[in-house]
């Protein structure tokens, strides 16, 4: 819990028009390494809050919100590449590229595309438990969902968080989740994300982009996991040629910096020294 007490400081750039929103925690420590986190679909940097302290005393540790989440400026239109053009201005912005970048679900997706598009930008990739889908996959259709009312009040809001999938969560760790995911409106209080990303298809799978990664990349199956199976992490693994591995944490769900967050953290930061 210590860990939502290390101050940090919020910083803005322009990705492709729309003003975005990155934090840091040691960002004046410029000769460490760079290291940035990428949150999943509909989430926000505060979900590193209690994990990115752990890493300053071998980086320079920084965050994003994607376009439309958190506290980034909403799209007019979001494009299947618009989230992973979010990262490279990030990186560039904040002045780490080449950098270690950590990214769960919808944000290790966008990571690995990133891989492919500007692999000058990135030292090495960790993805957490992200779907991506392979050949001969037909891709999930996620069905719309009309916007959120706005809450009267901010605990009836709080009251109304979910993890997506669902999973135990220590209760401090959802509260402090919950209180950093809504935000007040002239008609009371609603999610920190733009409501049109509900309409958004989060699953990407472009044909042969996998094939085209050059940068060591890092695949992180969560063993209980709601989203990905065993089977396709295998698989997502196997068809990125410079893959340095498939590495399962047995006891985690999807949201593995919830229910494991001490186990992710070692074993981050093993992955991270053992390729410098």
């Amino acid at each position: 819990m210590s860990a939502l007490q290390q101050p940090r400081q919020s910083h803005f750039t322009d990705s492709s028009g729309v003003r975005v929103h990155f934090v840091s925690w040691n960002a004046n420590d410029v000769h460490k390494p760079g290291l940035l986190f990428a949150h999943g679909f509909l989430g926000h940097s505060h979900w590193w809050d209690f994990i990115a302290p752990s890493f300053t005393d071998r980086y320079r540790v920084f965050a994003l919100d994607f376009s439309g989440m958190g506290e980034s400026g909403h799209r007019t239109e979001y494009r299947a590449d618009s989230f992973v053009h979010d990262i490279a201005a990030v990186l560039r912005a904040a002045g780490i590229a080449p950098a270690n970048v950590v990214a769960h679900s919808f944000g290790g997706s966008r990571l690995l595309q990133a891989c492919a598009m500007f692999p000058e930008l990135i030292r090495q990739a960790v993805v957490l438990d992200s779907y991506y889908a392979l050949p001969g996959d037909d891709l999930p259709i996620i069905a719309g969902r009309p916007a959120p009312r706005p809450y009267p009040d901010l605990e009836t809001a709080i009251a109304h968080f979910r993890l997506i999938p669902g999973q135990a969560c220590e209760p401090w760790l959802l509260e402090h989740l919950s209180r950093t995911s809504v935000r007040q409106i002239d008609a009371g209080w609603t999610w920190c994300f733009d409501p049109s990303l509900r309409d958004l298809q989060p699953v990407e799978g472009e044909a042969g982009l996998l094939g085209r990664i050059t940068v060591p990349v890092t695949y992180v199956h969560a063993g209980l996991s709601a989203v990905v199976t065993a089977e396709r992490a295998s698989r997502i693994v196997a068809a990125i040629p410079n893959a340095r591995g498939l590495v399962t944490m047995p006891g985690a769900h999807h949201h593995l910096m919830l229910d494991q967050p001490l186990a992710l953290v070692d074993l981050l930061l093993d992955l991270l020294e053992s390729s410098t």
